[in-house]
């Protein structure tokens, strides 16, 4: 923690460069020099570890004052993923294996997080694509069951398609950022199938066993998905199935872990439902094109995670809502494929968008204070979806009042839908917004449960 904080100082880590002892651990950084590195209880500080010394390395004038490039210092975990990607696949299952594998993937994590702009990512994307990317699909399609080693792959990849401060930002003409992507999804489709089809432990800590591997590989995804560096349109252009694979397997996986389960571990909850909104977001196509049964698992965990006690976790939710009844919205009546898919839905379904509008307004009104702002995003959207939802929820509001209240009440909804425009644009959103936080204030002076 010292190292790691005078690594982060201005004065102290052009201090650290100056050292001897700094320029022997970046050139002689190998659990051969340094044993430590190869004990499993220490394989968080072996990430650290090598976090510093890259970013000491990277800092201003680092090459030179430590007497080593980038390219230099990555030799040993190179020379290692070479003798790993040369190895058939019983020798790559084998135990002998498996601390070399855990020890590269926990290096490389570290290495990539000390990757702060487009130059430097660039760095080490070079240095891994083509020769060394294909082995991590192939330790995840071997590995799948071993959580060590998964957990190692799964973080690294979670760190390299990450991209902070814009990093993962490649020339117009390059196609490194659909490689990137295509390895992504070559790693969660690799775990992912393979995971689902083993059983789920009998017995032992299931998180550990089971679903913290699924969390990890769901955030991975979401990383790659949300980095803004793919055309995703270009999948299905080119007949690609990288993109439908990922987001049939992801969904698949997500969908398989029970919704108590789902709810009960947080960074689990967040993987999924972080999930369910990128596809409500970008790709709204392939959503709705899920059989109904499916689809309406989805909106049950929607509607379940809305009501948590996570604000973030319920504002993911809701932007999900929102993306769906945005999109009725604005293409209801059009010939698309994908509004038909949806109108079948409903179809079979006909009272969700009113169930959903109930859940929201409740909230509002009865619920937890930190849910308040998320739970109004996808109010106006919704409303305009389905009118005859929000009457029928004001009707069934208005019934359960004394005859005193109700004329409060109704001069409350008065007020909330003036001057408000039948439009889903920024300032029409923002004054809705406005209203409902008056609305609220003003009706829970008076209303009883």
């Amino acid at each position: 923690n010292l190292l790691t904080d005078m690594a982060g100082g201005y004065s102290s880590s052009k201090l650290l460069l100056t050292l001897d002892t700094v320029k022997y651990l970046a050139s002689h950084h190998t659990h051969e020099e340094f044993p430590f590195l190869n004990v499993p209880f220490n394989a968080r500080h072996r990430t650290t570890f090598h976090a510093i010394l890259v970013r000491l390395l990277l800092s201003p004038g680092g090459e030179e004052k430590l007497g080593l490039t980038f390219d230099k210092f990555m030799e040993p975990i190179v020379e290692t993923m070479s003798q790993l990607g040369a190895l058939d696949s019983s020798q790559l299952r084998s135990e002998a294996a498996r601390m070399p594998l855990i020890g590269v993937f926990r290096d490389l994590r570290g290495v990539a997080m000390s990757l702060h702009n487009r130059r430097t990512f660039g760095m080490i994307f070079d240095i891994l694509e083509p020769r060394h990317l294909p082995l991590l699909s192939k330790v995840a399609d071997l590995w799948y069951d071993q959580p060590d080693v998964m957990i190692s792959l799964l973080r690294f990849m979670h760190e390299f398609c990450h991209n902070k401060a814009n990093r993962v930002n490649f020339d117009q003409s390059s196609p490194n950022g659909i490689l990137l992507f295509r390895a992504t999804s070559d790693v969660v489709c690799a775990f992912g199938r393979r995971a689902l089809a083993t059983a789920a432990p009998a017995s032992g800590d299931i998180y550990k066993m089971r679903y913290k591997g699924m969390s990890i590989a769901l955030s991975v995804l979401n990383s790659a998905m949300s980095g803004n560096y793919v055309c995703f349109g270009v999948f299905a252009l080119y007949n690609d199935p990288a993109l439908d694979n990922a987001l049939d397997i992801s969904l698949k996986m997500a969908l398989s872990i029970p919704l108590d389960h789902v709810v009960a571990y947080p960074k689990l909850s967040k993987s999924v439902f972080g999930f369910m909104e990128i596809i409500f977001r970008s790709h709204i196509k392939t959503t709705m094109a899920l059989d109904t049964s499916v689809f309406m698992q989805l909106m049950n965990a929607v509607h379940e995670g809305l009501q948590s006690s996570d604000a973030q976790i319920s504002s993911m939710c809701a932007n999900s809502i929102d993306h769906l009844a945005t999109f009725y919205y604005e293409n209801s009546g059009k010939d698309k494929p994908e509004v038909h898919n949806l109108n079948k839905h409903l179809a079979a379904q006909p009272n969700l968008f009113s169930s959903l509008t109930a859940t929201l307004f409740n909230l509002l009104l009865f619920g937890a204070p930190q849910n308040h702002w998320a739970v109004m995003r996808p109010m106006l959207s919704l409303m305009l979806a389905s009118e005859s939802s929000f009457t029928a929820y004001k009707d069934h509001l208005m019934s359960s009042q004394d005859s005193a209240n109700q004329g409060k009440l109704n001069e409350a909804f008065n007020k909330l839908l003036a001057d408000v425009n039948r439009s889903l644009e920024s300032a029409n959103r923002d004054r809705f917004t406005q209203k409902l936080t008056a609305f609220r204030v003003s009706t829970r002076g008076f209303l009883t449960l």
